[in-house]
């Protein structure tokens, strides 16, 4: 959409006129991607490459302000007229126009569960713009170490990606484990771009065929001058606690975590009460995250990776006591935006919901 005609349907003036809809809805039957300020994308393609995962390539309306390497995007679809909001990694380079994702079904996930079994060309899907410093530096090292797990791997790929395209794939050895060939996404895609590029080692371990777990002898032996490599760090948190301590052990060089895929959330314990204000409601703090009272005190408040990432459940906090579920960390806070999701209540709360 031409800048000059955004400006126009911005004006109040149109605003007004298209009461009590909004421009949004009036432009969404010529075209449910058109949006004058939200990143829209229509799925253009769709890949199964595994039995448990779905590769989306999205074209991103003009609102999508594009993206940096290993960075991640709050997808959105609606279901049974409701939106419901997730986080995925982009796995594209940001020199690519289109934008892509892969989705693993998660256990009774939603949105995973839908979009693995259901998603299809031409889908609107909605877009939040991309956040994450997985890879905070445009220049790639002259060593590097990028270390994956199951669907961990799709930001290092981002990462990836982006050094190929920029000519800056220098000295890079891929780890990554899966519980088999059959498990594991981009497998074909890592094999050619090994067989491509003189710069890139790839080692992949698959734990269900007895290779095991990672663990001293096998970071050893699968990449020797690790002192001497930057680390891209992607995986379940149990498989990212292990490999930290052992990087770290090993290497002062800088490590890169991809929080996105694993929380270190404390207990949700909480204490007082929780006054949902324009609610008028009331529930024990006692017991779950803020987000989590708030559901089950009846109400709906909006969430996306209910980790503390997508800042979808930001609320303001009239006045009360919070803890941080990441840090443990409690302070008093007063007409003040929290994610609910990694707050609970420290003492009587109450939320603006």
């Amino acid at each position: 959409m031409r800048p000059v005609v955004k400006k126009v349907l911005s004006s109040s003036l149109v605003g007004a006129l298209a009461s009590p809809l909004s421009v949004d809805d009036y432009l969404s039957l010529i075209d449910r991607r058109l949006s004058i300020k939200e990143p829209r994308g229509r799925v253009t393609s769709v890949a199964r490459q595994t039995d448990d995962s779905v590769t989306l390539t999205i074209d991103p309306n003009d609102n999508w302000q594009g993206h940096h390497a290993g960075q991640h995007v709050l997808l959105g679809v609606d279901l049974d007229g409701v939106r419901h909001s997730r986080c995925f990694s982009l796995v594209s380079a940001p020199s690519d126009p289109l934008i892509e994702i892969t989705v693993k079904r998660n256990g009774d996930g939603r949105v995973s569960n839908f979009l693995v079994d259901h998603a299809a060309r031409g889908q609107l899907v909605h877009l939040s713009p991309a956040e994450g410093d997985f890879c905070p530096q445009r220049i790639a090292p002259p060593k590097a170490l990028l270390i994956s797990a199951g669907s961990g791997i799709t930001p290092v790929m981002g990462v990836l990606r982006d050094w190929i395209a920029r000519g800056q794939l220098n000295d890079v050895v891929f780890i990554h484990y899966a519980r088999s060939q059959a498990d594991m996404i981009y497998a074909a895609e890592v094999d050619a771009l090994a067989a491509r590029h003189d710069g890139l080692r790839v080692a992949t371990v698959f734990t269900a065929e007895g290779a095991g777990r990672i663990d001293d002898a096998a970071i050893d032996a699968q990449v020797a001058d690790l002192a001497e490599r930057e680390t891209w760090l992607c995986g379940p948190s149990g498989f990212m606690d292990a490999a930290e301590a052992l990087i770290v052990a090993r290497s002062n060089k800088p490590l890169h975590r991809e929080q996105f895929a694993a929380t270190r959330r404390e207990a949700a314990h909480g204490e007082g009460a929780v006054r949902f204000l324009k609610s008028d409601r009331a529930a024990s703090g006692e017991t779950g995250s803020l987000l989590e009272i708030a559901e089950g005190a009846g109400l709906k408040p909006a969430y996306g990776c209910r980790m503390g990432i997508c800042h979808a459940c930001k609320c303001r906090v009239s006045e009360g006591s919070v803890r941080d579920l990441r840090t443990n960390r409690v302070r008093e806070v007063r007409d003040t935006d929290i994610q609910l999701c990694i707050h609970a209540a420290a003492g009587d709360v109450a939320v603006e919901l």
